[in-house]
């Protein structure tokens, strides 16, 4: 994924890559579960794995008050409507807006990953719950530390890389031994004129009680004395 820049299209929070892991887990679980109840959509964001989900870069997510008419290459028949995001927007006054079902297929389409329609009533609510749920976490690291100020923080770029380890991820798969996560992203935020970054890991776990589920490792990046200032205070419980 790449981070938005001037005059580029914007782009999703999540990428395709990491969907390619989601869907078709999120396919197994439809079969394993279709004698119960259905599983949320928390539990399904495990989601979409190795399903054929192109990268995010074909995946179009804009602010809800820039004209946007997509430009559509296929007749299948989904729906063209889009939400917007809880997710403020730095530098305007508007918020990302996550792509449609006939976005996401169309964006599949143009990787080549042969889609189905029937699908995308999974994958755009998984696509979207995660971005929320991340953006959550990363309000709590930041409560308190005055965005509030100048009216809260936005985000101002996003970028994955499912192939790249973080420290953590590191030595809790090789040294602890712990599965590795399924995708890694790193996101920016705006806080009152400053950039802070974040990074996230994707672990998928399963619970007897619930079933399948992600887990999200979200903290501060440690490359700034700010990232640094914020875990210490968290570890210290400050």
């Amino acid at each position: 994924m790449v981070s938005s820049q001037p005059g580029e299209e914007s782009k999703c929070p999540v990428d395709h890559e990491s969907r390619e892991v989601w869907l078709k887990q999120a396919q197994k679980e439809q079969k394993e579960q279709k004698d119960k109840c259905p599983v949320d959509h928390e539990s399904r964001e495990v989601w979409m794995q190795k399903a054929g989900v192109g990268s995010a870069e074909d995946v179009e997510c804009s602010s809800d008050q820039l004209p946007e008419v997509p430009q559509y290459h296929s007749d299948v028949k989904l729906p063209e409507k889009r939400e917007i995001s809880s997710i403020p927007r730095t530098g305007s006054n508007s918020h990302w807006v996550y792509p449609s079902e006939k976005q996401f297929f169309e964006a599949m389409l143009r990787k080549k990953w042969d889609p189905h329609s029937e699908d995308m009533k999974t994958v755009v609510p998984l696509h979207n719950t995660v971005n929320e749920r991340v953006w959550n976490s990363i309000k709590l690291w930041e409560q308190g530390q005055g965005g509030e100020s100048c009216g809260g923080i936005q985000l101002t770029s996003f970028k994955g890389d499912a192939k790249k380890l973080t420290p953590r991820a590191w030595f809790r798969s090789a040294i602890l031994g712990f599965s590795k996560p399924f995708d890694r992203h790193d996101w920016t935020v705006n806080r009152c004129g400053s950039s802070i970054d974040y990074v996230i890991d994707f672990y998928h776990e399963d619970n007897e009680t619930l079933g399948p589920n992600i887990y999200l490792d979200v903290r501060p990046k440690l490359n700034t004395v700010e990232g640094v200032r914020l875990r210490l205070f968290k570890t210290l419980g400050l």
